[in-house]
């Protein structure tokens, strides 16, 4: 009785002094170096046959334990799933992105069936934890769920222990979890001493037949990320909580949870994705083992960036894409702006030009798809995947025979090992692939040489009318009659140059009005006017109204072939730093890095509007060999036109000439 009284005093003695040191709130400290952006979480579920009351299994549970598993994840949200099974060993092993409402999470879960021998409970840990790592991108929570307890002494003439078992993951951050969930059985005393023993386990025994909330108290953790100055609390209400950071001015309004939201005062300027740890003390309570200080990652993204052409349209048949334009908030390198998993059918690609806080997003639709529903992600360094536009598919269009391969980064060279240091063996190897070449070449015929692919027109080129219909769409009018609707706004101001992707409109801004359309700005070199009379800016146009456009100046020929370049709008000019060009336009700017000794800026700009604009570096200086008839190049401020062999100023316009047509 004496030694049973000891060790209650010891045991309550040590429960003080672990309570006592969760609540300091030195203890609530950021870690260091570089944190996660992303959730995993990771169910080790048990799938033997007593968790359907088989056997020695004391009640039927495994229907409301997936149930439990799919409500925690459409709660959550998390970036990624690991759903690990396991009896005799571990039996399957499955990875979700954004598994929430997935039909591949969903089927996975109603294909799941409990109808294993035995539970081998420590080795299929061991060997579920043993390949996780972090890889410097999720903090990620661990869920064991079983009924029993370890039945498998031995593997190989070697026991495998509790103890072993969470060892086994080596590859663990300071803010990842586990939490060893006993559904009605008593955690057995090895594991109890294992968890009390580890930095980052705890287990929790619920009663017979109970499945718990795993978003409940004590299981919380993960990743937040906030885009104000509120969040939906983590924590139960009246949970003391604290707040650690690095960053000046940033604060919790309160220290204990009162109501659902959490307030916090945010500093002015607040870089994107600036993280916050948000700590609560252990939970008390029954059934619970080696409980943990809870600790909440916080992102504070705020709006890591804008969407600059709001009109475009996200409604694609077959076939077609869509550009969104992006300018991200200061302190987001757009270099690592990357975009995440589309589905199968759709394809896109990140443009992000050196040194412009603005960057291209284009996503294309390769085949009709009317039912298709995708709401991409875009992946920022240190705030994590932010969701862009919902894209939805329309009937009609056609299937591309071969989408376009997504094209390297501006620095790909910069991200693999210096070639000039590791790269020379190659050398070695050129005179035997020579040599294999030459006898290849003489054993077949010369391959057919393929014509080059004609580039990208601009939508609709040549427009000299708008057409506002009763029903307050906008149409555009070539001097051919052709016609083609306009995406227009119910709402808010836009900029028609914008929308219909047509370079000389650029600049022509109007919105709905309740009598009509209101222009709100004209180009001074664009006239629009309505009959014989000349618009100005406040004019508001009338349903039904046909809209005269004609260009008054040069740089705004309305028949430009700029391909790539058309979501630019005009003016372009050319900015000029050594051997980087810049082409620049009222909406983005479009980088190239110059490394041939004579470069077509048409042809590696992919606009045909400025074929035969070659140039060449000479040292650190660009020269200008030759320019297109239909293209003048001048010094910004100077109206005299460069010669050939003249060096490019830092910036210089381009003027198209007014007898430039296309085919």
């Amino acid at each position: 009785m004496g030694n049973r009284m000891s060790r209650a005093v010891t045991l309550s003695l040590l429960l003080l002094v672990s309570a006592g040191a969760a609540q300091d709130p030195s203890t609530c400290l950021l870690p260091t170096g570089d944190l996660p952006t992303r959730t995993r979480t990771i169910f080790v579920l048990d799938t033997s046959g007593s968790m359907r009351g088989i056997g020695d299994g004391r009640a039927d549970i495994f229907e409301r334990v997936k149930s439990a598993l799919n409500t925690h994840v459409r709660a959550t949200q998390p970036d990624q799933v690991e759903l690990i099974t396991f009896d005799s060993g571990l039996r399957t092993r499955r990875t979700f992105d954004a598994p929430a409402g997935s039909a591949a999470w969903n089927a996975a879960l109603s294909t799941l069936t409990a109808d294993g021998r035995n539970t081998h409970l420590y080795r299929s840990v061991r060997d579920a934890l043993r390949p996780l790592n972090t890889r410097g991108g999720e903090v990620t929570q661990v869920f064991v769920l079983t009924d029993g307890i370890d039945n498998d002494t031995r593997e190989q003439g070697k026991t495998v222990t509790a103890e072993g078992a969470l060892n086994a993951w080596t590859g663990r951050g300071p803010l990842d979890r586990l939490t060893y969930v006993a559904l009605g059985t008593e955690i057995p005393a090895d594991a109890r001493t294992a968890l009390a023993s580890s930095a980052y386990a705890s287990g929790l025994t619920v009663p017979v037949n109970i499945v718990p909330d795993l978003g409940g108290a004590g299981l919380e953790g993960g990743l937040r990320r906030v885009t104000g100055d509120t969040l939906d609390t983590p924590f139960p209400d009246g949970t003391s909580i604290r707040l650690g950071h690095a960053t000046p001015g940033l604060a919790l309004t309160g220290d204990t949870v009162q109501g659902r939201t959490l307030a916090l005062t945010v500093p002015a300027g607040l870089r994107p994705g600036t993280p916050a740890l948000l700590c609560a003390p252990p939970v008390a309570g029954t059934g619970w083992i080696a409980p943990r200080e809870r600790q909440v990652l916080l992102r504070l993204t705020g709006q890591p960036f804008a969407w600059l052409n709001p009109g475009a349209d996200l409604a694609l048949r077959g076939g077609e894409d869509v550009v969104l334009r992006l300018r991200a908030a200061p302190g987001i390198d757009t270099r690592r702006v990357t975009l995440g998993t589309l589905p199968a059918g759709v394809t896109g690609r990140v443009d992000a030009p050196a040194g412009s806080r603005d960057f291209t997003v284009r996503l294309t639709v390769t085949r009709p798809q009317p039912d298709l529903t995708v709401t991409p992600t875009l992946r920022l360094p240190a705030v994590g995947p932010v969701a862009l536009p919902t894209l939805r598919g329309q009937a009609g269009g056609r299937t591309l025979a071969r989408p376009a391969a997504p094209e390297l980064p501006a620095d790909a060279s910069a991200t693999g090992p210096d070639r000039a240091e590791t790269g020379w063996w190659w050398l070695a190897l050129l005179p035997v692939a020579a040599l294999l070449l030459w006898g290849a070449a003489r054993r077949r015929p010369a391959p057919r040489t393929e014509p080059r692919a004609a580039p990208a027109r601009p939508f609709l080129p040549g427009v000299e009318g708008l057409e506002y219909r009763e029903d307050r769409t906008l149409h555009l009018v070539t001097a051919d009659g052709e016609v083609a609707g306009v995406p227009t706004p119910l709402g808010g101001p836009f900029d028609l140059g914008q929308l219909s992707r047509v370079p000389h409109l650029s600049g022509l801004r109007a919105e709905q009005h309740r009598d009509g359309l209101k222009l709100l700005r004209l180009p001074p070199d664009l006239d629009v006017s309505q009959g014989a009379r000349l618009l100005t800016a406040g004019d508001i146009v009338r349903p039904g109204t046909l809209i005269g456009v004609a260009v008054s100046r040069q740089v705004r020929a309305p028949r430009l072939e700029l391909g790539e370049l058309a979501g630019l709008g005009l003016p372009l000019a050319l900015h000029v730093t050594g051997a980087t060009v810049q082409v620049r336009g009222p909406y983005g700017a479009h980088a190239l890095r110059l490394s041939a000794p004579v470069t077509d800026l048409g042809q590696a700009l992919r606009a045909p509007a400025l074929d035969g604009l070659r140039v060449t570096l000479s040292g650190s200086t660009l020269l200008l060999l030759s320019a297109p008839t239909a293209v003048q190049l001048r010094a910004a401020g100077d109206t005299q036109a460069l010669r050939e062999s003249q060096p490019l100023p830092p910036q210089a316009v381009l003027d198209f000439l007014p007898d430039v047509q296309t085919p």
